[in-house]
């Protein structure tokens, strides 16, 4: 496993959204249904943790644990208030050890297919809906009601912009 060890000013910072291009056959599918490089989406909320899930795994705190040039970083492009910062994190540990919304998931392939409606399971969530919601918590909605949510749509938000990946500082070292 390879982890980030931080180093100089360039920092990954809170509520960096981490876009993850996988490998695995689920995430090929994923990226090939919804025409998107992307396959996964997680939030930083500190420098060495992000909150993520994902279909094996409930909401959870982990360490930024994917391989270097799998992902993008990109940034708020609105400041947050300490209050908004706050309450964000209150939202995100609320949801803590929430599973992975299937329901979800199969509508959204039903709805790319065949039209059908896109219907959420209540209590439960996906990588791109928790991040969607924990900042609607805030009234920072970073994405129209209009546009069908895939973590390649969160990426495109008008309130995100894509971080220079040299202006971050960080080296890898593998873990024996």
């Amino acid at each position: 496993m390879i982890l980030i060890e931080w180093q100089g000013d360039g920092m990954l910072e809170q509520f960096d959204l981490i876009f993850y291009r996988g490998e695995t056959p689920i995430a090929r599918i994923i990226q090939r249904l919804t025409n998107s490089q992307y396959s996964h989406v997680a939030m930083v909320i500190d420098p060495l943790h992000l909150i993520q899930l994902d279909w094996k795994t409930p909401v959870s705190i982990q360490h930024l644990a994917y391989p270097i040039g799998q992902y993008d970083i990109y940034r708020l492009k609105v400041a947050l208030t300490e209050t908004e910062k706050a309450k964000v994190i209150f939202f995100i540990r609320e949801w803590i050890s929430t599973g992975y919304d299937w329901k979800l998931i199969f509508s959204r392939f039903f709805n790319i297919l065949f039209g059908t409606p896109i219907i959420s399971s209540v209590h439960r969530y996906n990588c791109d809906e928790l991040i969607v919601d924990a900042f609607r918590y805030v009234g920072v909605n970073l994405i129209d009601s209009d546009i069908k949510l895939t973590p390649d749509t969160l990426s495109k938000s008008r309130l995100l912009y894509k971080v220079d990946e040299n202006s971050i500082s960080f080296f890898t070292s593998k873990i024996t």
